[in-house]
């Protein structure tokens, strides 16, 4: 984040330490609005994922019961609220730069081993959260690695409805200043 913070100062941004409206908001009204997506198509959706995926899925599922139809009038109410207050601060703040998961990367098959991993899994989601309920366009760069690992981490660059430009200039500016090469060797 730092490295990337770094990259767009000296590309002429001014960074501003703030968290958007309703961010908690925001990924608790998602959760809402997955859960009452995922029953309606759950049937159709299982034959397809395979063993994990239906794992993960249930588990997600199974934290609480689908959202009658009052449940997502008020979803969707919800949602619109929390648009409207992002639309708003970014009237003011043109982008949002956060990590693009709060954890590393993590190793395979521990977002269904367990429960405690589906759920771990389900919070480090977080930074992707809002623009996924709100339909907000996002950049995810490399911006450094992990010391241990070598694993590039990125960082997420959110702008408002329509200005995927705003995402993508900022993006190439840390993908400039940070040079980080992220190629993969197929034989390696």
């Amino acid at each position: 984040m730092q490295q990337a913070a770094a990259a767009l100062v000296n590309a002429g941004y001014k960074i501003v330490e703030i968290c958007p409206p309703r961010y908690e908001e925001a990924v608790a009204i998602w959760r809402q609005f997955l859960l009452a997506d995922f029953a309606a198509v759950l049937f159709q959706l299982l034959p397809l994922i395979g063993r994990d995926g239906t794992t993960f899925i249930t588990r997600v599922n199974s934290t609480a019961s689908p959202p009658d139809h009052k449940a997502i009038s008020q979803i969707f109410i919800n949602r619109h609220g929390i648009a409207r207050a992002w639309s708003e601060f970014f009237a003011q703040y043109p982008l949002v730069l956060t990590p693009t998961w709060t954890e590393l990367p993590f190793e395979n098959g521990f977002d269904v081993t367990t429960p405690e991993g589906t759920a771990a899994t389900m919070e480090l989601m977080r930074p992707v959260v809002p623009a996924n309920l709100l339909g907000l366009p996002s950049a995810c760069v490399p911006a450094g690695r992990d010391q241990a690992t070598g694993l590039p981490i990125g960082v997420l660059l959110t702008g408002p409805r329509f200005r995927e430009d705003l995402c993508l200039d900022a993006a190439e500016a840390v993908e400039l200043c940070c040079r980080l090469n992220t190629l993969i060797d197929p034989a390696g």
